[in-house]
């Protein structure tokens, strides 16, 4: 080889190295040496004279710095690879998380003669780990009913460790909504937080203030010049702050609850990072402090209702059959807003004072009770004034002379109208938590479809290819002399076929992405099952997983939601080929099989012969958030088995035949 070839390929090594996606470098083997690519001379901004001779820890947080030379120096001297993850400087200023890997080249003699090691960046790995963790401990808090204040402090110290520079506040609106008070700031200066506590909402009175009053985001890019922050400006500037972006919390009521305000030390604008991860901690928020006002208002309530039956708040009557005659207690004056001696006294006075419908419906239910001699217990309505209505429990014991014959009505009046207000509030809350359920659900089966992105292509693009083909040969054979109409037609039914297979692919996409709840239909399960493997073929080609079915011919029909039931068996399916990812020394196999069960029920199976799953874990692994997939959520098996449940079955893991695991879920059969 000549001087001239040797000096291209060294050329074109050169350029690969410099070219590759990562940061990379390689020193001899005892470390001396060292040569850097181009990607890591921009990432860092040190020169290649800069960076060698150790220049190179200059990048590492000092936090970090340690363990990266005990590292490099314990691989020098026992040839073992390294993996640590450390964060870089970057040319900006900024610190990223890299997952920093070198292995050694070693001759046949055990010597090492080089090391090659890269940088990759994990930083949005890292970050959506630890909001992903920073999300489950404040869910956490809130099921535990941990205190208003130590949530909220919880959520900005997540926030400051996720956005490192920045501090942050949430500012409280007071019952009038007029003003904005401290509900915490963990970081910022006392005298600030004194400052800014208080402050009326309005267009022109700081950023937070204005966010309030807009209801909208207001970035301020620069406290030292904008109008926005006049009256707190030096204070700003005192304590070190330049910039600042307010984003306004709102309830599902779409009110203001409040402003969660974040600062910088400089001046500019937000990222791109911190704009995202401030959209979700808003949300955060408006959950936090929307479920704790709930939960005040709950308690002030059953406070009141306490107090109320404590002191006796309710009315109390008896009622002369005979003379018709009422007597009433000052409190049910107060009830029915009008003394009962001011329209007569008489139970017939009290009517006559009601709406027709309302007068109706009592004398009724009053005159059943005295007819059979029994006791009431009734709830009415009763309109006050125009537009007033309020809800009423009368509850009456009759009362017997000596011969055994009702003379009299004996009773109490409550004001049940904040209970029934309260029963329609959490009735509505039920129907919120189950449409969040549903849409949690659809969430989930929203994702799966985009892990299947690739396969669905395949699917798709099969037959349009074949339509693309088929449509070629028929204006081929039409533009034949003379035409070949007999193959023209053979050619476009094929055309009619293929595109007939890709609308019923994409019906079946469709019908997955819907999120409108459907209702429960005979199904048969077979069916089902088969359309889930129409989508999945494709993975399970790509994954090179063998597929086995024992589906039972003649099984009864079960009761159930497709689209759910296609949801289950997809997570299931998907679950398995992810668990059988790294087996070796035996092919994949998954086995998806139906039977009858008891009688009463359908039995169907998902198993493969991966790693299997632990017996303690059998139970944790429906757990919500409990995962082992990196990035997984964990709700998957949980939004299963709520959904499984939800037919009238159950759904268990069960170990597989020798490997793996088999997941097994009933449902209830037809008729």
């Amino acid at each position: 080889m000549d001087e001239e070839t040797t000096m291209n390929n060294e050329r074109e090594l050169q350029l690969a190295f410099d070219m590759m996606p990562v940061l990379a470098w390689s020193t001899n083997g005892d470390g001396s040496g060292e040569v850097f690519n181009q990607q890591l001379h921009d990432y860092t901004g040190l020169p290649p004279h800069q960076a060698c001779n150790g220049g190179w820890a200059k990048v590492y947080d000092p936090d970090d710095l340690e363990k990266i030379v005990e590292n490099w120096k314990v691989s020098l001297v026992t040839g073992q690879p390294f993996a640590v993850e450390a964060r870089l400087l970057r040319h900006d200023g900024f610190y990223r998380w890299f997952m920093v890997r070198a292995n050694p080249l070693i001759d046949e003699n055990g010597k090492i003669l080089k090391w090659y090691g890269t940088k990759s960046d994990i930083h949005d790995l890292k970050q959506a780990e630890k909001l992903l963790a920073g999300e489950k401990r404040l869910f956490e808090m809130i099921a535990n009913g941990e205190p208003l204040e130590l949530t909220l402090r919880t959520l900005c110290e997540i926030f400051e460790e996720l956005a490192p520079g920045c501090v942050t506040s949430i500012l409280l609106t007071d019952e009038d909504g007029k003003r904005l008070h401290n509900g915490i700031a963990p970081s910022l200066p006392g005298r600030f937080v004194e400052a800014i506590d208080g402050l009326v909402i309005g267009a022109s009175m700081g950023s937070c203030a204005a966010a309030a009053f807009r209801r909208e985001k207001v970035h301020v890019h620069d406290i030292a010049t904008d109008p926005l922050w006049a009256g707190l400006r030096d204070l700003a500037l005192e304590v070190g702050l330049r910039s600042c972006c307010s984003n306004p919390i709102f309830s599902t009521e779409r009110s203001v609850l409040g402003v969660f305000a974040i600062y910088w030390k400089r001046v500019g604008e937000i990222t791109p990072d911190e704009a995202r991860i401030a959209e979700q901690f808003t949300h955060l928020a408006s959950i936090v402090i929307e479920r704790k006002r709930a939960e005040e208002a709950l308690r002030k309530s059953e406070a009141f209702l306490s107090q109320g039956q404590q002191i006796s708040h309710m009315g109390s009557w008896a009622w002369n059959l005979a003379t018709d005659k009422v007597v009433w207690s000052e409190e049910h004056c107060r009830l029915f807003g009008f003394r009962i001696d001011e329209v007569g006294g008489t139970f017939s006075d009290v009517t006559r004072k009601l709406q027709p419908e309302e007068r109706r419906y009592l004398e009724e239910a009053v005159g059943l009770a005295v007819s059979r001699g029994e006791d009431f217990n009734i709830e009415y309505k009763i309109t006050r004034e125009p537009g007033v209505e309020r809800i009423y429990q009368s509850v009456g014991r009759a009362v017997a002379n000596a011969k055994g014959e009702i003379v009299e009505y004996i009773g109490t009046t409550l004001d049940v109208t904040e209970r029934k207000r309260g029963e329609e509030a959490l009735r509505k809350s039920e129907d919120k938590l189950r449409k969040a359920q549903a849409e949690l659900a659809h969430v989930a089966r929203t994702t799966t479809m985009g892990e299947l992105a690739a396969s669905i292509a395949h699917e798709v693009a099969q037959p349009l290819t074949g339509v693309a083909a088929n449509a070629t040969a028929s204006l081929r054979w039409l533009a034949a002399s003379p035409p070949n109409i007999e193959e023209a037609t053979v050619a476009m039914q094929r055309v009619v076929r293929d595109g007939k297979r890709a609308s019923e692919v994409i019906m079946r996409i469709r019908k997955l992405f819907r999120k409108e709840a459907t209702a429960k239909e005979p199904l048969a399960i077979n069916e089902v099952i088969d359309e889930v493997i129409a989508l999945t073929r494709s993975e399970l080609t790509r994954n090179k997983v063998e597929l086995h079915l024992r589906l039972t011919p003649d099984i009864p029909p079960v009761m159930g939601d497709r689209v759910q039931l296609q949801q289950v068996l997809m997570n299931l399916i998907l679950n398995a080929i992810d668990a059988m990812g790294s087996l070796e020394g035996r092919a994949k196999e998954l086995a998806i099989s139906t039977r009858s069960g008891d009688g009463s029920s359908v039995l169907v199976r998902v198993g493969d012969n991966g790693s299997g799953i632990l017996p303690e874990d059998a139970e944790r692994i429906f757990e919500p958030f409990h995962t082992s997939k990196a990035g997984g959520m964990g709700m998957g098996l949980p939004i299963c088995r709520t959904i499984v449940e939800d037919h009238g079955g159950t759904l268990r893991v069960l170990p597989g035949d020798g490997h793996g695991a088999v997941f097994e879920f009933s449902l209830v059969a037809q008729g």
